[in-house]
């Protein structure tokens, strides 16, 4: 098929096709925008504002929603004018400073999973009373975002603006584009890639490593507290009985005052139980956590080494594979969406002050109106 234009109207039309191809992807990127942002900044502004007094367990949370919330605002935003702007990229500084945010943040959060989960041993560990200090937890998260931006650093030397061939309407086009590998060290550039997928997995096995012992220890606590509350409100049980009968001889008063006391054990056992499905819930908050980051951030790694060699390498597939395959490529951005949702399925405190807040807010809104 012959074409009469220019080569220059022939990659714009290219940059269109691919534009409306990879339209239902740049679509689920706005969506996960849209629910980080509402989401993360919901976070931030209950733990920080709303909960106060509960930051010592819950300290390296708001830390983690900002970067969980820079990591999703940069990334979608950036892959969402990268495909819809139909326009070839010129400048490496439109490429290298994107993709160093995108890289630092995604690691700083990983990261902060890793101090949540050291903070979480320490304390289970702990004698109780026992806690870590609050210079030594923002020293932690000091060290974590120089390590992050230690890391990523080679990311400004390696990443810009590279061309490459492909073919459109049976013609051949010079497009350019943002590509991570760009340097001429191409042995470096994979050594690097492979470091830092070292690093990532080595950050993921360390944290689910310290959950395994946090999860033995909360177990076993939670079935000794339980095996003794149980013993307590039975022997107070007993001794209420036995004590009733040999001083009371009236069963009326009897059937009146043991009851009482059969509820005010029961209020304490409640209680009790309540406490330690707490602290349960707690830690399984944190380990659900370090799963979604687990399970999302491998699909990312294993395409970035797939079309490390083809810059080519989507642009040669059927819309449907192309749009499955940057999802899965860019699946990690779930790890930076799903934690608010988490957290609000776990922390019974975080629902409740969220829930205050809305129902305050609309009975304020109802006395206005009334």
């Amino acid at each position: 098929m012959s074409y009469n234009g220019t080569e220059a109207d022939l990659v714009q039309e290219w940059l269109e096709y691919i534009a409306q191809k990879n339209l239902p992807h740049v679509t689920l990127l706005l969506i996960f925008l849209i629910v980080g942002i509402v989401g993360n900044t919901t976070v931030i502004y209950v733990y920080v504002f709303q909960m106060r007094k509960c930051r010592e367990d819950r300290f390296f949370i708001p830390a983690l929603a900002v970067t969980d919330l820079m990591a999703t605002i940069v990334t979608c935003l950036y892959h969402s004018i990268k495909s819809l702007v139909v326009r070839t990229v010129q400048e490496d500084i439109f490429c290298k400073v994107p993709l160093f945010f995108m890289w630092s943040t995604s690691t700083a959060s990983a990261m902060l999973l890793l101090m949540i989960a050291i903070h979480r041993f320490i304390k289970v560990r702990q004698q109780p009373g026992n806690k870590l200090s609050s210079r030594f937890k923002k020293s932690a998260i000091l060290l974590t975002v120089i390590v992050s931006i230690g890391i990523n650093l080679p990311i400004l030397y390696f990443s810009g603006v590279g061309t490459f061939v492909t073919q459109y309407k049976g013609q051949n086009i010079t497009v350019s584009d943002c590509f991570t590998g760009n340097s001429d060290y191409k042995s470096l550039e994979n050594a690097y890639l492979i470091f830092v997928f070292l690093v990532a997995v080595g950050n993921i096995i360390a944290t689910t490593g310290l959950y395994i012992p946090i999860g033995c220890v909360i177990y076993k606590i939670s079935k000794e507290n339980k095996g003794r509350d149980r013993g307590r409100s039975r022997s107070r049980a007993f001794s209420f009985v036995a004590d009733t009968q040999s001083s009371i001889s009236d069963s009326d008063n009897r059937e009146k005052k043991f009851p009482a006391l059969s509820e005010l054990d029961k209020i304490k056992l409640n209680r009790q139980e309540s406490r330690t499905r707490n602290r349960t819930n707690f830690n399984m908050m944190f380990a659900i956590l370090v799963l979604f980051y687990a399970v999302s951030y491998f699909p990312s790694f294993i395409f970035v080494f797939l079309s490390r060699g083809d810059r080519n390498y989507y642009h040669r597939l059927s819309p449907g594979l192309s749009n499955l395959f940057y999802t899965l490529q860019r699946l990690f951005i779930v790890n930076h969406i799903v934690n608010p949702l988490v957290y609000g399925y776990f922390d019974l405190k975080f629902r409740q002050r969220l829930a205050s807040m809305c129902c305050s807010r609309n009975s304020r809104k109802y006395w206005i109106q009334y």
